[in-house]
């Protein structure tokens, strides 16, 4: 810690840095806008950036060394460390409190901003280019705001030897790789928002106009998009995983609203590779969703970091605004309730005022311009041609992306509209006096839905692209008809009717049994599915065996479909087909009812630690059998720490077919001796989820060739850029006189 005072006030270092940075910031914004006004504007501009990224820099590890050190002297240090904390587990409380995070995105946006600038430094006398240093600018200044709004270098009136440390669910490795990782992913989102607005304004008719840079800009975009979308992948997939082995975190997925928010960004770079056919139609449709992928990443973190949708990512708000508001709005009033019910204190407030302003840039420039009027989302009758039947069903399948996407928007804000609209409609602070939850069951009926006339459409344009039209429309409906009679014969089967008639072991039953679902919905679509994967395995094999100079670009195609399909198959079949039973055991054997598994406890230990997180930890050791083969053994732990919080850790047994999933959830003491005597095992059985996991595999193996091959087009156009600088300096200007240089 190091105290700058200033008559009776005292600042940090870290907190100085950081406000020089953002001055440095809004004098480069400034200067830029100005730049035909100033002379040497250029030069000016380069140096307060340079010195505001050296003082935000610089700011970031002195905090980050703060937090790994573990100087109680700031009170977000205390709130996040403690005395037993490893050193990995302190790097990841950096960006796991709320200032910590918007820091480290600071932190990054300067990082992305510096390589930008350097790249481009030379074509800033450009509208689109100097444009971009502006957004960029302020964006980085946001952000600076935030942190400082934060204030993540507030100092501790007491001295103080020992933190509260972070919560037992984040005590763990996979706190050290997904949030940063979501994190990366977000902050590269902020060049396709750059790029895109920055083009959208200087549309001429529709089209954008040449200028110095413009294939090294679009190389440099279109290598950001790919990369922000494999980030984001394994971003998702990494919280998918670390959900899935974390207790009461619901699975590998629950469609929590934060969960589903950080879906967002992913879903609009999906959407404009998914859409590349009709970039070259709309312009400002590309530099549309391009923009609303890194809009999507401040609505997400404005969800998480407001509080006003419940979450177990949520951060509680601090609620200061109120009292601010008080002396302007009567209190208890639906005026007040309603700014309270979206801004809880004045951190929200900015970034709600960010989020608003950012959202309606593109929106306000497609409605001046008239480009939102003539946005290809709806169908026309040439559409409908025989001989376009391909473009037709891609056409329809963008267009219910992109409205799907919006649904799902609408679905997160829910909660808070029917608030308001209880506010409004009855004129008091308590509106309905009830709220809602949407849940699973919109977000799994949206994705039925949405998912399903995707589903359809891709049987003409992706998973038989070599059979005839007739052919396709065949197969797609003898799917539909597999479909329907596969739900209805489970609900047949479900209420008894097929056992009567056909017998309780008869194979075809049995058969089908392994396969079905207790979701209507997933029985529905899992045959069209299963032949969406037959036919891309199909044309995977004929791609291969064939000489095609596209042979890497379509396989990846193919293979990210894939991916897609068996990440629905085993989200489908785990989801639906998972058996969960409780037990409360003692050393012996125990029947898993549903199953032919046998537990068998051999040991249950209590174990009273002097120092580390946890304070006591029960150990209850097992076997798991299935007849007379062993399928697995472990130690199940039921943790607690030293303030009374418990850590469940999941012990995952993973079978031929299915994992085995058990956690301790209550141990029980005598209440003579105090021996642990008995606990509570919640065990689940969770056939298929490998599939997930083989598709989340195959979609980073489908997208690296993608950043690959980006990465050498954007190298390429930088050598060939260097090549047209070198020349442009030889080349003499008219009416100098090249001299003339003579051997000795």
């Amino acid at each position: 810690m190091f105290d700058i005072g200033f008559g009776i006030a005292v600042i940090d270092l870290g907190m100085l840095l950081l406000i020089i940075a953002l001055i440095t910031f809004l004098v480069d914004v400034f200067l830029v806008l100005l730049g035909e006004y100033i002379d040497n504007w250029e030069q000016y501009s380069e140096i307060a950036f340079s010195i505001g990224c050296c003082a935000l820099i610089v700011a970031f590890i002195y905090f980050f060394n703060a937090v790994v050190s573990a100087d109680y002297s700031f009170v977000y240090v205390t709130d996040t460390v403690n005395n037993d904390m490893d050193f990995f587990m302190r790097v990841s409380a950096v960006w796991s409190g709320q200032a910590g995070s918007y820091f480290f995105w600071a932190f990054l946006t300067v990082i992305i901003y510096l390589i930008f600038r350097t790249l481009f430094r030379d074509y800033a006398h450009e509208r689109i280019f100097w444009r971009s240093f502006v957004i960029l600018a302020l964006q980085t200044a946001i952000f600076t705001s935030l942190t400082i709004l934060s204030d993540p270098f507030s100092l501790e009136t007491e001295p103080i030897i020992d933190g509260i440390g972070l919560n037992p669910l984040l005590m763990n490795i996979w706190n050290l790789i997904h949030p940063p990782i979501i994190f990366i992913g977000y902050a590269l989102c902020l060049i396709p928002f750059t790029i895109g607005i920055a083009r959208l304004t200087v549309l001429e008719e529709g089209n954008i106009p040449d200028f110095d840079g413009k294939e090294f800009l679009d190389n440099f975009v279109e290598f950001f998009v790919s990369l922000a979308w494999l980030v984001l992948s394994s971003g998702i997939i990494i919280g998918g995983y670390w959900a899935y082995v974390t207790l009461g975190w619901g699975g590998f997925w629950a469609w929590d609203p934060i969960e589903t928010a950080s879906l967002i960004p992913w879903l609009f770079l999906t959407l404009y590779y998914h859409g590349k056919p009709f970039h070259k139609k709309s312009i400002f449709l590309v530099n549309y969703i391009l923009s609303m992928s890194y809009i999507s990443t401040l609505f997400a973190t404005y969800l998480t970091r407001s509080g006003i949708v419940s979450s177990v990512h949520a951060f509680k708000p601090s609620n200061t605004l109120e009292k601010f508001l008080s002396g302007f709005i009567p209190p208890d009033t639906f005026v007040m309730s309603i700014i309270l019910r979206i801004i809880p204190d004045e951190k929200i407030l900015f970034l709600f005022i960010v989020l608003i302003t950012s959202f309606l840039i593109p929106h306000i420039i497609g409605l001046t311009r008239g480009d939102l009027k003539h946005l290809p989302i709806s169908l026309s009758r040439e559409d409908f041609q025989v001989n376009k039947h391909k473009n037709t069903t891609l056409k329809i399948s963008f267009i219910t992306f992109f409205i799907g996407i919006y649904v799902i928007i609408l679905g997160l804000l829910a909660p808070v509209i029917y608030d308001i609209l209880g506010y409004l409609i009855n004129l008091n602070s308590i509106g309905f006096n009830s709220g809602i939850t949407v849940g699973s069951i919109f977000y799994n009926t949206v994705l039925t839905i949405f998912g399903g006339i995707m589903l359809l459409s891709q049987f003409f344009c992706t998973f038989y692209p070599r059979l005839e039209i007739k052919k396709k429309f065949i197969l797609m409906l003898g799917g539909m008809l597999t479909g329907v009679i596969f739900a209805i014969s489970r609900i047949l089967y479900s209420n008894g009717f097929l056992i009567q008639v056909l017998g309780e072991k008869n194979p075809l039953l049995e058969f089908l049994n392994i396969f079905w679902t207790t979701s209507d919905k997933a029985n529905l679509v899992l045959p069209l599915l299963f032949l969406g994967i037959v036919g891309l395995i199909i044309e995977f094999f004929q791609v291969s065996f064939s000489v095609d100079k596209n042979f890497i670009k379509k396989t990846s195609q193919i293979v990210l479909h894939l991916s897609f399909l068996l990440i629905l198959v085993g989200a489908l079949l785990s989801a639906n087909r998972t058996l969960t039973t409780e037990l409360e055991v003692q050393p012996g054997e125990f029947q898993i009812s549903g199953t032919s598994l046998t537990i068998k406890v051999t040991d249950l230990d209590k174990t009273v630690l002097s120092s580390g997180v946890h304070a006591v930890e029960y150990d209850t050791e097992f076997f798991l059998t299935s007849g007379s083969r062993v399928v697995g053994f472990g130690i199940s732990r039921l943790a607690l720490d030293n303030v009374g919080r418990f850590d469940y850790e999941v012990t995952i047994i993973s079978d031929l077919f299915s994992d085995i999933y058990i956690v301790t959830a209550a141990a029980y003491e005598s209440p003579i001796s105090g021996l642990f005597v008995a606990s509570r095992l919640q065990i689940k059985i969770i056939p298929y989820i490998n599939i997930l996991w083989a598709g989340c595999f195959l979609l980073h193996f489908a997208i690296i060739p993608l950043n690959i091959g980006r990465f050498i087009s954007l190298k390429r156009s930088i050598s060939r850029e260097e090549i047209l600088n070198s020349e442009e300096a030889i080349i003499p200007s008219p009416g100098i006189e090249t001299p003339i240089i003579k051997e000795t």
